[in-house]
């Protein structure tokens, strides 16, 4: 039931095959800055400036508070033949962060990577309103993902928020940024209206063509 509902929410997003990155692969995006770009994100060439991280951290609170309520959680872990680490573990690990019980659904795919090497891609679902995961624990952890000596590894770009309701997701992938879509532009307008400093420069013009083009009068 959850992978049902949720792929129908990917089917009317825009993004069927759940492909990255989720806001150049869907057409109603939305796409936030979360380390403030005003700090330094290295204190020096070993530590990481605190502040920095704890910004990320906060602007995505924010923004999954803003959006929230959702109902599916989902994790996208891959594997490849040359990762040691047992995925039993990673999935403990995972649990113990979030305070959950094993998933509910469990889905594996055999794929390839770009470089046509085999890899296994495992589809981990929650409904999180029969189980309601500790969400802060969880979005500290993909901030720092990508910190040597700090990250959960397995969580950069892998954890999806679903609202299969209102047809909504938030995909917080590190602490470069959360991508957010909807399945009309009224649906998240108010995210775009309402933390537009937020947005990310870099992507600006093609949120104003998709958000200003589609105003009602």
């Amino acid at each position: 039931m959850l992978l049902e509902r949720t792929f129908e929410t990917l089917k009317r997003i825009g993004n069927e095959r759940l492909q990255l990155p989720i806001f150049y692969e869907s057409p109603v995006s939305l796409r936030f800055e979360t380390g403030d770009p005003a700090l330094e994100i290295f204190l020096d060439e070993k530590h990481l400036n605190p502040r920095y991280l704890k910004s990320a951290q906060w602007r995505a609170s924010f923004l999954y508070e803003k959006t929230a309520p959702f109902d599916t959680l989902l994790w996208v872990l891959y594997r490849t033949p040359d990762l040691e680490t047992d995925v039993d573990d990673i999935i403990e690990k995972f649990c113990r962060l979030t305070r959950l019980p094993s998933p509910a659904e469990v889905y594996q795919q055999e794929v390839t990577t770009a470089n046509e090497e085999p890899m296994t891609r495992i589809l981990l679902f929650w409904d999180m309103e029969q189980t309601p995961p500790k969400v802060a624990p969880l979005l500290e952890a993909i901030m720092s993902c990508d910190f040597k000596g700090l990250g959960f590894r397995e969580l950069s770009s892998a954890i999806f928020f679903f609202d299969t309701n209102r047809h909504l997701l938030l995909h917080p992938y590190d602490d470069r940024g959360v991508d957010v879509v909807g399945e009309t532009t009224e649906d998240i307008r108010f995210l775009y209206e309402d933390c537009r400093n937020w947005l990310l420069d870099y992507d600006i013009e093609r949120m104003r063509n998709i958000f200003e083009q589609s105003k009602k009068p």
